[in-house]
């Protein structure tokens, strides 16, 4: 059996580079090491396999998982807040959202994810707030600059 830094790394790749035909021999790899050894990261990359093959309650359980033994994870919380927003369950969103963001102000793509929700709420302004706080962390990142100029435009507040 590998050892969990190992499975772990291995499921982050296989995730990342969208390698779907990998995903059940990594869900079947974390979820036997699982039952040894607790693991939030483990239990993270095991929603984002369900989630990414459409099975969305078992992709839900192992997100909580992830936040009960560890809730400080804010990747974790985006993930599920991703799920969240899949099912239209936008309040859920947005509160995983901010509770990311909480635990990590300074990372510019948390407060991106939840400008982009405000923006399909029609929450233009608090969109463009979460772009700008972005902007602060990552000032050259090109499609955080084009959201902010295009919600500029439509609330009619551009070059102000």
């Amino acid at each position: 059996m590998k050892p969990i830094a190992e499975l772990y790394s291995k499921s982050f790749r296989i995730l990342f580079f969208d390698e779907l035909s990998d995903y059940k021999q990594t869900i079947s790899d974390l979820t036997e090491k699982l039952e040894t050894k607790k693991n939030t990261n483990a239990y993270n990359n095991l929603g984002i396999a369900y989630f990414e093959i459409g099975q969305y309650e078992e992709a839900l359980t192992n997100l909580n998982a992830s936040i009960e033994l560890n809730d400080k994870n804010g990747i974790a919380y985006i993930n599920r807040a991703e799920l969240y927003k899949k099912w239209n369950k936008l309040g859920e969103s947005e509160s995983d959202y901010g509770k990311a963001i909480e635990l990590n102000p300074k990372d510019a793509t948390f407060w991106r994810c939840r400008a982009y929700l405000r923006k399909e709420k029609g929450e233009l302004i608090n969109a463009l707030s979460d772009f700008k706080r972005a902007k602060r962390i990552e000032p050259r990142f090109q499609p955080t600059r084009i959201e902010i100029k295009e919600l500029e435009k439509e609330l009619g507040i551009e070059g102000k």
